[in-house]
């Protein structure tokens, strides 16, 4: 017995669905470690579930950046009281330095990943247009033959 196939409606993503937004289904995981060499490690880690269908989703990664480099003086940020609500700790102008520079660390290791994951979202999303343009040929060349 032969099944009928039939053809999709709705394409499986829409086009206002791009490659540059970052899914909210993003699972990000990040450390900064001090080492016993003096050097501090910065680890950042980063999945993404990408839809492809209505019940359907293709996962992105997980992609991990693991690197080294001199502690600035994280020790110096141990004496600050992180816990005075909303507003940002008063901080020395060494321990701004230190707090900007592991900042910095911790944002360019995310942003390489968020690049990284960007691509691969791209690649999927494209694939999946193609296959709905495939889709819709085929269903224009049915109804063709039908007529």
């Amino acid at each position: 017995m032969a099944t009928r196939r039939t053809t999709r409606s709705k394409p499986r993503v829409s086009d206002d669905e791009t490659a540059s937004r970052v899914a909210k289904s993003a699972q990000h995981r990040g450390s900064v470690t001090a080492l016993s060499n003096g050097n501090i490690e910065i680890s950042c880690q980063l999945s993404e579930l990408v839809p492809v269908a209505q019940y359907a989703n293709v996962t992105i990664g997980p992609v991990q950046l693991r690197w080294q480099t001199e502690n600035p003086g994280i020790e110096l940020l141990g004496d600050i009281d992180w816990d005075e609500g909303d507003e940002e700790p008063v901080l020395t102008p060494e321990q701004r330095r230190v707090y900007d520079k592991i900042r910095g660390y911790i944002r360019a290791t995310s942003k390489l990943i968020e690049h990284s994951i960007a691509e691969d979202r791209a690649i999927v999303e494209e694939s999946v247009r193609l296959h709905n343009e495939r889709e819709a040929e085929e269903a224009e060349k049915t109804r063709k033959r039908r007529r």
